[in-house]
């Protein structure tokens, strides 16, 4: 998404924060937001690849693992409705939720790194919503 923070208001800052964030949720949603995030043949094997991680071991999921397909969309979806209500309180919130998508990214990107490109693609915007 074009542009920088500088010069916008708060809300222009929350509108861009929750598209990023829904973006992101349709990007983990299924076999067509590989196509979205621009690689489509990682769609066939998304079934594989986000069927289970391990769970990382400083997050709830620890216990009995999880199943990315529902979790990681279900954050981003989670982040948008935060970015889409609040300001800067809320950003305590999302930074908190950033850090804990990074832990899983990081263990996601051990266990399944043939979808390397799109856990990048995800900590990049990630972090472009950090910047507003």
């Amino acid at each position: 998404m074009p542009g920088g923070p500088k010069g916008l208001t708060e809300t222009e800052r929350r509108r861009r924060r929750e598209r990023i964030f829904r973006w992101l949720a349709v990007v983990h949603a299924g076999p067509l937001g590989m196509a979205v995030a621009g690689h489509p043949e990682l769609g066939r094997r998304y079934p594989e690849g986000y069927a289970r991680c391990p769970g990382h071991p400083s997050l709830v999921c620890r216990a009995s693992g999880g199943v990315p397909r529902v979790c990681l969309p279900r954050r981003f979806e989670e982040l948008a409705e935060s970015a889409r209500r609040g300001g800067r309180k809320r950003r305590g919130f999302e930074a908190q939720r950033i850090e804990e998508l990074e832990r899983c990214l990081d263990l996601l990107d051990r266990e399944k790194p043939d979808f390397a490109p799109v856990w990048e693609l995800t900590r990049a915007m990630l972090r472009e919503a950090q910047g507003y």
